[in-house]
């Protein structure tokens, strides 16, 4: 069966997309041009975006800092402050972020890549030893930082004491509780990084970091030359208990993800982007990803389902069974030896991770860079995820995940002139959306119902999770008491107050708005 499975993946991936399966585009556009939107003084090419936890968006760029709160704008200059500068040097800002308590920026720094960090209104030049570790030496390098309280991970190389670059890629802790570890020198076979993200335990020491990334693929299973990989690790390992590799990530295993349809034989090979969603009830990663001819699908994965893989998939290549410890598993000691160095030669699993149901949440024919997803609890007191997805010019596509299938409700078009999408993060105790591309930032309140707003029947056709009819407008379910709101989650069906779910409701003849028949 194993087999059958990657001959149909190797195949599927040369059939082209049936239209018939792929009726998924909004049912509505919704212009909000202008409504809270800025445009920076100036283009910037390589922007780097951070959402502080008072709201406030700062954004990097050429030799400047911007920071706004959508009531005002304000500016500071980060010109290069290196021993190297002589004439024309420049510094591109390629982090900001909260550090040790303090706003911090790292940027090329003229190719001495450099951070500072916020006193009062200056920023002053931090001398720690690791800085190189968190800037590139140009702007559009591909790497990882990840920041979980103290401890600061990157993929960037260590300046040697000769001032020579490692340029081998490692996944490594560079500030932090010792010991600072990092992954094997064969861990990677020339990876994109994609996201990185921390699943926290009751019991601290099963902490786990999941590195999302593409890398070559020298395997024969697929004919993809590149792979969709996630790693993981113990996030508080001590190390292996063999001197020499003491500072190795000890616990670091790999598997090959797999978006797509085993039913219909549609695959989607190529990672774009991560996102995270915790629930009461289950973790859950939604995968953004594409295929050959840039259409795009979403698959989830439980967090639960990725951790069981992990503890019960053999490791490809290997034939050893009588582990007293388990490579991957974390402890409280040492790794002991035997089992790091069975993590280190095959650190692959045979097993594959693939999607919940084995097929996709959502597939369109459109090419989206960015996923977002929002948990919103409606008037029949379930909840349902809200998936966000954004083209590469910052057009947003809202999709509801219902019990019936996913369904594309919303297109939003947020942004006054067209620019190179950036930046997509969700504040999701606000259910805002705030996004950024190289010319305009745009905040977005996801339980905007002014869509919906011509009349009942429209309101409660549209089937958005946020929105319901109440005193003779289309509002937010976040603003009342959701028993009084009529709200249609179900094909067919909506909610009356006191009555419950009424059937077979009259479709209403629209041009702007019909019921959406699905996939």
């Amino acid at each position: 069966m194993k087999l059958f499975r990657h001959i149909l993946l190797n195949v599927s991936l040369l059939i082209p997309i049936s239209l018939a399966n792929m009726r998924m585009d909004p049912r509505l556009t919704h212009p909000v041009k202008g409504k809270w939107s800025f445009s920076l003084p100036k283009e910037e090419a390589n922007a780097v975006f951070y959402l502080s936890e008072n709201h406030s968006l700062y954004i990097g760029g050429e030799q400047i800092l911007y920071n706004f709160n959508f009531e005002r704008m304000k500016n500071y200059t980060m010109e290069a402050d290196s021993e190297y500068c002589q004439e024309k040097c420049k510094n591109d800002v390629t982090f900001v972020g909260q550090l040790s308590g303090k706003l911090t920026v790292c940027g090329t720094n003229a190719d001495d890549p450099g951070c500072w960090a916020m006193d009062g209104e200056k920023f002053l030049k931090l001398k720690y030893p690791w800085a190189e570790q968190m800037a590139p030496r140009t702007p559009v390098a591909n790497y990882n930082i990840l920041i979980s309280g103290n401890q600061v991970y990157s993929t960037l190389p260590r300046i040697t004491n000769n001032g020579g670059s490692m340029k081998k890629v490692l996944f490594r802790k560079i500030h932090g509780e010792k010991p600072l570890l990092y992954t094997g020198d064969k861990f990677f076979r020339y990876p994109e990084f994609v996201k990185s993200l921390v699943v926290e335990k009751e019991d601290k020491v099963q902490n786990k970091i999941l590195l999302f990334f593409t890398e070559d693929n020298d395997e024969t299973r697929t004919v993809e030359k590149r792979l969709a990989m996630v790693a993981q690790l113990c996030k508080e390992e001590s190390g292996s208990a063999k001197p020499n590799t003491r500072n190795v990530f000890s616990t670091a295993l790999k598997s090959h993800m797999i978006c797509g349809n085993q039913l219909t034989g549609q695959y989607y090979p190529h990672l774009q982007d991560i996102y995270y969603v915790q629930r009461k009830s289950k973790n859950v990663i939604y995968g953004l990803f594409k295929n050959a001819w840039n259409h795009s699908a979403v698959c989830s994965y439980e967090v639960e389902h990725i951790e069981h893989l992990f503890n019960t998939s053999s490791l490809l290549g290997s034939s050893q069974k009588d582990l007293r410890i388990r490579p991957g598993t974390c402890l409280e000691t040492l790794t002991p030896e035997e089992t790091s160095e069975e993590a280190s030669s095959y650190p692959e699993l045979t097993d594959w991770l693939w999607p919940s149901a084995n097929r996709t949440v959502f597939q369109n024919l459109e090419n989206y860079r960015k996923i977002v997803v929002d948990v919103i609890t409606t008037v029949n007191q379930e909840t349902y995820s809200v998936i966000i997805l954004a083209t590469d010019d910052g057009t947003v596509h809202k999709v509801v995940e219902l019990k019936d299938g996913a369904l594309n409700i919303l297109k939003v078009i947020p942004f006054k002139h067209k620019g190179r999408l950036q930046f997509m993060e969700l504040d999701p105790k606000e259910h805002m959306l705030y996004m950024g591309t190289t010319r305009e930032i745009s905040r977005l309140s996801l339980d905007d119902c002014s869509a919906y707003s011509t009349s009942c029947m429209d309101c409660i056709q549209a089937r958005d999770p946020f929105c319901g009819w109440i005193d003779g407008k289309c509002d937010s379910v976040l603003k009342h008491n959701s028993s009084m709101l009529l709200q249609n989650l179900k094909q067919n069906a909506y909610m009356q107050p006191g009555k419950g779910v009424i059937n077979n409701v009259p479709k209403r003849k629209s041009a702007s708005i019909h019921r959406d028949t699905g996939v």
